[in-house]
């Protein structure tokens, strides 16, 4: 990932002591784009950060002079709209930044004596909607979706990412991603909309974002066959520039062993996938087993929700359970199979395929008949589960010099599609291995310079003294600290690489 890139001129400043930053705060209104003014910005502080779960966040704070409530526009509630830009003297020279929201606590006025009025606002983006179940329609159903691709902006019918994004209230238009067009046959949508993106990026190590441009960015994997992906270095920090810095060992992070383990959905031909079996069994003279209905006890007779589970064999010829089954036999395909040691066949009640996509709700009568039943069977495509299915890579010198030490990796999205001539979910494995050994550490950094076009995600280089060299580390979190009475302040995390 890369840096934003800055106009000429707000570039020029960022360097430029003599130019000192500050914020220009701008309020959504119904009525239009309303701007604070200036003088009431009395701090701002913005921190955009990559989460455990896959995901990066932007939150901040701000506190203006002066009573902002709602007494006194009814707008000046929660979820109001807020963007951040961030100028350098003249109105012109100027980048948006932010876009975030008002959180549920509103705009929190205080006063002390007569003339120290101030308002607090804190700034959520549209993340932590998404991430509320409550605030999304139908979510208490789980949604399941087959045959899907990760990512295709062209056919967002298709694209688990819009899929998802969707159950969230985003339409295609909002979301920005890249192409990764790797089959997943079967998943269930349980969680939030913001929960699942996260799990999808993190699987294919796709950076997720409710951005400044377009409302959502799925993009930079390394696994995009189409888009650019950068690791290029955008920006060198020296020792001169940088006001503090702090290392961590970053070791919790470290493994030689890396196990991907997630259940395997395979797309199967039609096949049989139920047949009736169901003691009492006969055999006739030719030793041919047959079904006997000579009452109503059989409960595919006498119950009204007989379920004929299904079940597939896998190209070794085993049995697998099905969890999605298509193109099925009709009602009158099924009567047509049926095969009896007679004429009489049975009468079909009851025959629903459509209720639950892993088995039939069937009831039959015999209407008073003496029937022998050798046959009944339902024909289908299936989609089959292989539970726990396990990848194993590990690197085996380094287990010799330190020991083995386990990293354990669960993902429901995974692909089976080849990337570079081998499976997905091994050359996943593979990449985690090496970004597992690669753990060189981390650092804490602060400098005066208002480093605002940075991105969580992207690369740059930093040297820490004279005698060293440049290391080239990626961005893991950013804070930029406005003050109206002090020095401007960007606080990073970053990991090397």
């Amino acid at each position: 990932m890369r840096f934003y890139e800055l106009p000429p001129e707000v570039e020029n400043k960022i360097r430029n002591t003599d130019a000192r930053p500050f914020v220009r705060v701008v309020l959504e209104l119904a009525g239009g784009d309303v701007y604070l003014p200036d003088s009431d910005i009395l701090e701002c502080v913005i921190t955009s950060y990559n989460t455990e779960a896959g995901g990066i966040m932007n939150c901040g704070e701000l506190l203006l002079k002066g009573i902002y409530d709602i007494e006194q526009n009814a707008e000046y509630a929660p979820g109001l709209g807020i963007q951040i830009w961030y100028c350098f003297g003249e109105r012109e020279n100027t980048f948006f930044r932010f876009h975030l929201f008002v959180d549920d606590n509103g705009f929190q006025s205080q006063e002390t004596g007569f003339l120290d009025k101030t308002t607090k606002v804190r700034l959520v983006d549209l993340s932590s909607k998404l991430d509320d179940t409550k605030l999304q329609r139908n979510w208490t159903d789980a949604q399941t979706v087959v045959h899907s691709v990760v990512c295709d902006r062209t056919n967002p019918e298709n694209s688990l990412v819009h899929i998802i994004a969707k159950r969230g209230g985003l339409n295609a238009n909002e979301i920005n991603c890249g192409s990764l067009p790797f089959d997943i046959p079967y998943v269930i949508v349980v969680g939030s909309a913001w929960k699942e993106l996260c799990a999808l990026a993190k699987a294919y190590d796709a950076v997720v974002e409710c951005g400044k441009d377009l409302t959502l960015s799925f993009i930079e994997s390394p696994y995009d066959r189409e888009n650019e992906y950068s690791e290029e270095s955008c920006f060198t920090l020296d020792e001169k520039e940088i006001t503090h810095y702090r290392f961590f060992n970053n070791n919790d992070k470290y493994a030689n062993n890396v196990r991907l383990k997630y259940t395997r959905y395979v797309q199967t031909e039609r096949q049989e996938l139920w047949s009736y079996s169901d003691a009492p069994v006969w055999y006739d003279e030719d030793m041919q087993p047959y079904y006997p209905f000579t009452d109503d006890s059989r409960k595919i007779v006498s119950d009204n929700d007989y379920q004929a589970i299904y079940t597939a064999k896998n190209d070794e010829g085993k049995t697998r359970n099905v969890v999605y089954a298509d193109q099925l036999d009709t009602e009158q395909d099924f009567l047509d199979a049926i095969e009896v040691t007679g004429e009489d066949k049975p009468v079909i009640v009851q025959y629903d395929t459509s209720t639950y996509k892993d088995r039939a709700i069937i009831q039959l009568n015999r209407d008073g008949k003496l029937i022998g039943l050798r046959k009944a069977s339902i024909t289908g495509r299936a989609i089959i589960s292989e539970t726990n299915y396990s990848i194993f890579v590990k690197d085996d010198n380094e287990i010799a010099a330190k020991g083995q030490i386990v990293k354990n990796v669960t993902s429901k999205f995974l692909s089976d599609d080849l990337f570079e001539d081998e499976p997905f979910c091994q050359r996943r494995a593979k990449d985690l291995l090496q970004e597992c050994i690669n753990c060189k550490g981390a650092y804490y950094l602060t400098t005066y310079l208002p480093l605002i076009h940075a991105r969580v995600g992207a690369f740059m280089d930093i040297r820490l003294n004279a005698q060293s060299s440049f290391k080239k580390v990626r961005i893991d979190e950013l804070t930029f600290r406005y003050k109206k009475e002090e020095a401007f302040s960007s606080e990073i995390w970053v990991t090397r690489v």
